[in-house]
């Protein structure tokens, strides 16, 4: 009786085990892998029915593991979690703590390893490492001995045996004007003199990073802040770094630049939230907004994100979080008024209405004529450079880094330049370095002080940008701020101009975009409903409601048409379903084949959900006109969650996802799902690689320069054609007042500037690019082709 029950818990206990087998086998690793704190780590979205064992078992790992590094699965693994699995081996052999006698030979059936591994130790010895050898074919038996720490060599960081002097230097010379502090061309005696003016540079090779000096009172969390970049990185690139270094450190600022307004943090210990948000000097509305799912509490090795003012103005951020920074660190800058929320009042105007009259410009051909004088200031970090010799081999590393980020914007710049004094333009240019503190905008301040400049592109970044842009109001001189998203860049200031379109291009492109293509669809709005978006998301709203249909008229023929969809897919055969649910409303199939309906009107509004109610936004889908979805977001986190959320119902209804802003930056995004859903892309650029004028523009700039032209170097390229153009067309006195009648053929974008703004109705603000590219895949999903928003009812400007 005894040796029968045992049998009977042998059978059922292996019919268990089995069953985790098999849902092992369904399990396939993930393909996204992303690196943090210098270690990667797998990114695996949980699927219905998987479970802790079994992922373990395909990433190679143990349960202690996942739950370690995803706190969260302690309370329950559940279908649409993310969890973080560090990088292993497919070879290396799983330890399973609980069961390792029984489950060991099962997931090792090959007999090579369990003969050639086992030293006199237990066989549950977790170190089994050289097994990927074998896999490998090594049929060396030193390779499979051999240690498995070879530490050493990556250690051994000392790749400085002359690198220099290669046959064939690159010198890159960014300006060829004896006064700009920019161009020093001569190699030799800027390596052999360390400028030691300046103890806070580091005098080793730019790609290992340059140097800071750590000011009294601040700690490694400000100065991570500062650069945005982790704290692990900083201690990889300074061992025995602490994180309260003593003022008058020197520390090395690794060559990491983070275009985001976030660091992705491995928290380091088992802590309160409120403590790391103190530690961080964070604010815990912006934490929460990055990060939904925290509680009270973070734990070891917890990846969060932790939100920093933009490193580089590429994010739009409220004027009144700008007045606040400011606040601490400038004081005198803080007489800026705050911007109150928009009230109903504010959000009824009219694009086209606004309009009103506006002045008609005419070329003068002796602005033609005239010598221009124009001061350039690019971020290119020369004090943090012991040489500008970069070999070609070390070309495209070099302009990757922080130090060189900005050169390719020059140089495209330059190429413009080129281009036009070929046309007759004489030029006098200044290239000026201004970085992101107030001590160089203030140089470059003393330096333009006695000239008489016609034009002034950039500064970069924010706080320089201010100290030039108050010079050139108080003396009439246009500047050109290339990089800003922030409407507040051009509030109260006359004198500048705009290049990247902000929030209400954005309202602009896509009302004109449903108004002329998705008057008839159904329209919805999804987004994360963040607080700092309300007022954008609430301008949306009031704007596309005027631009659809009230009714719509649906043919009974495209209720048939959906019947049959139905049951293709439904596979019924040629039987179709006798109702059909279409909009919340139930239609008899019947009614439709003999004739009894002819169209019904169907109520047309705009909807907006928030994410979280997306099964709501289901229940309102068509299936007999397109569905047209905007879904507002730019973060990769909600643009899966939207593909995800939305792939299944894509088979059963047609769906139209416009992406909006700038998802193209999403890189592991499935196309496939996009392409199924019809994507619409809506970027501040797009690059038609197949146009003639782009190929030519490429092919000489890897002529010139040895390298890939980036964004950088279609946005520099654009914005010295443009503005010089215009200064060539309408002079200096009239350049702003006239780039509403001035249009021309760029590489990367468009700019589309109208005589008046929309920021209020003074016009006493500057000018703002309104112009967002928008673009989708052919009907073969081979190639992306633009799409024209204002191509229908374009009025007169």
């Amino acid at each position: 009786m005894n040796k029968r029950l045992l049998f009977f818990v042998f059978f059922l206990f292996g019919l268990l085990l089995t069953g985790n087998m098999k849902a092992q086998d369904v399990i396939k690793r993930s393909t996204d892998i992303t690196k943090i704190g210098g270690k990667e780590y797998y990114m695996h979205l949980v699927k219905s029915g998987q479970t802790l064992y079994g992922i373990s078992k395909a990433y190679n790992v143990t349960i202690e593991e996942l739950e370690m590094l995803n706190p969260e699965v302690k309370n329950g693994l559940k279908a649409g979690h993310i969890l973080g699995i560090p990088v292993r081996p497919v070879a290396e052999p799983q330890v399973e703590e609980p069961n390792p006698v029984v489950v060991e030979p099962m997931l090792e059936p090959e007999p090579e390893p369990v003969v050639v591994v086992p030293e006199p130790t237990p066989v549950p010895e977790p170190e089994p490492e050289p097994q990927p050898e074998p896999v490998v074919v090594e049929p060396e038996p030193q390779p499979v001995a051999v240690e498995p720490v070879p530490v050493p060599e990556p250690v051994t960081v000392e790749p400085e045996p002359e690198p220099m002097p290669e046959p064939e230097p690159v010198v890159v010379e960014p300006v060829p004007e004896p006064e700009p502090v920019v161009v020093e061309p001569k190699p030799e005696p800027i390596v052999q003199e360390p400028v030691v003016e300046d103890p806070a540079i580091d005098h080793r090779s730019f790609f290992d990073g340059t140097a800071r000096i750590v000011q009294q009172g601040e700690n490694l969390y400000d100065i991570a802040k500062e650069y945005g970049i982790d704290i692990a990185d900083f201690k990889v690139a300074n061992p025995r770094l602490s994180d309260e270094p003593a003022a008058g450190t020197r520390i090395v600022v690794p060559n990491i630049v983070n275009e985001n307004d976030y660091i992705v943090h491995q928290c380091e210990r088992n802590e309160r939230v409120a403590s790391l948000l103190k530690r961080w000097k964070v604010d815990e509305s912006a934490f929460r907004a990055k990060n939904v799912s925290v509680g009270s509490h973070v734990f070891s090795n917890q990846v969060v994100l932790i939100p920093i003012h933009p490193i580089e103005d590429f994010y739009w951020v409220k004027e009144s979080e700008i007045v606040a920074v400011e606040d601490v660190e400038e004081p005198e800058m803080v007489e800026m008024p705050v911007e109150p929320e928009p009230t109903e009042q504010q959000l009824g105007f009219d694009f086209w209405e606004e309009m009103g009259e506006v002045p008609v410009c005419v070329a003068d051909p002796a602005n033609a004529r005239r010598r221009y004088h124009v001061a350039l200031m690019v971020p290119l970090y020369l004090n943090d450079v012991s040489s500008l010799e970069v070999s070609k081999e070390n070309l495209q590393k070099a302009q990757k880094s922080r130090v060189l980020s900005f050169l390719q914007f020059y140089e495209g710049f330059m190429m413009a330049v080129e281009a036009l004094e070929r046309q007759g333009l004489k030029l006098d240019l200044d290239v000026i370095d201004v970085t992101d503190n107030v001590a160089s905008a203030e140089k470059a301040l003393r330096q333009i002080q006695n000239e008489d400049l016609d034009l002034i592109v950039g500064p970069f970044f924010g706080k320089s940008f201010a100290v030039i842009e108050e010079y050139a109001k108080s003396n009439g001189i246009t500047v050109v701020n290339p990089l800003s998203t922030r409407e507040s860049v051009i509030k109260d200031s006359p004198n500048v101009v705009k290049v990247k379109p902000g929030d209400m291009g954005l309202i602009m492109t896509l009302s004109n975009l449903v108004k002329n293509y998705y008057a008839d669809a159904n329209v919805f709005i999804v987004s994360r409903e963040k607080a700092a978006d309300t007022a954008f998301l609430n301008q949306l709203e009031h704007h596309l409601n005027p631009v659809v249909n009230d009714e719509v008229s649906v043919s009974g023929d495209e209720f048939l048409q959906y019947a049959r969809h139905e049951s293709e897919r439904l596979e019924t055969g040629s039987r179709l379903a006798p109702t059909l649910d279409v909009e919340g409303q139930v239609y008899s199939t019947r009614d439709f084949q003999d004739g009894n309906i002819d169209h019904v009107m169907m109520a047309n509004t705009v909807k907006r959900y928030a994410y979280r109610d997306i099964s709501k936004l289901k229940g309102q889908l068509s299936g007999v006109r397109t569905n047209l979805i905007i879904a507002y977001g730019d973060d990769n986190v909600f643009a899966t969650q939207m593909l995800n959320s939305l792939t299944k119902e894509a088979d059963q209804y047609p769906i139209t996802l416009v992406c909006a802003p700038d998802w193209a930056k999403f890189e592991k995004l499935l196309v496939e799902n996009l392409l199924k859903m019809n994507a619409i892309y809506v970027s501040d650029h797009f690059v038609d690689y197949e146009d003639d004028d782009v190929k030519r523009f490429v092919a000489r700039f890897r002529s010139k320069y040895a390298a890939e032209p980036q964004k950088y170097a279609f946005e520099g390229y654009d914005v010295g054609r443009y503005f010089i153009n215009a200064l060539m067309r309408y002079g200096s006195d009239d350049l702003v007042g006239c780039l509403h009648c001035y249009q021309a053929a760029l590489l990367h974008t468009n700019y589309r500037y109208y005589y008046r703004n929309y920021l209020d109705s003074y016009g006493n603000e500057g000018k703002e690019n309104l112009y967002w590219s928008v673009y989708q895949y052919d009907n073969e999903g081979i190639e992306l082709v633009p799409i024209d928003p204002f191509k229908k009812n374009l009025p007169d400007e």
